[in-house]
């Protein structure tokens, strides 16, 4: 089960991913009109993700998350109002981007990204 967490964090503001008791972080983002929020997460050190994106507006949107060298680990389609479960390992410390795929989403403000630390 993933817990909400971070869901009314502002534009900008750095939150940091949650333990979970069997290892890895998980983090709950929300997918709004133009935004992530959070955009800026933390986590402490490399290893599982588990990431909860909730479109809360009323348009499609997605989450493309790419690696440290910019290869695109995951993507996937949100629907409006819906949500999605993403777990994925990020191995290295560094900087992972993600943004929205959509036609001129990530050039308006929908993009993000999670600063792995050692």
């Amino acid at each position: 089960m993933i817990a909400v967490l971070a869901g009314c964090a502002g534009k900008g503001k750095v939150v940091n991913a949650s333990p979970m008791s069997g290892g890895g972080s998980m983090i709950s983002i929300q997918a709004v009109k133009h935004s992530f929020s959070p955009n800026d997460i933390h986590v402490d050190k490399p290893g599982l993700l588990a990431i909860e994106v909730r479109n809360v507006s009323g348009s499609e949107h997605n989450f493309t998350l790419k690696d440290t060298r910019g290869k695109v680990l995951k993507s996937m389609d949100i629907r409006p109002a819906g949500s999605i479960i993403i777990n994925v390992e990020l191995p290295d410390p560094g900087v992972y981007r993600f943004y929205c795929n959509k036609s001129f989403h990530a050039s308006l403000g929908m993009k993000g990204q999670i600063v792995v630390g050692r």
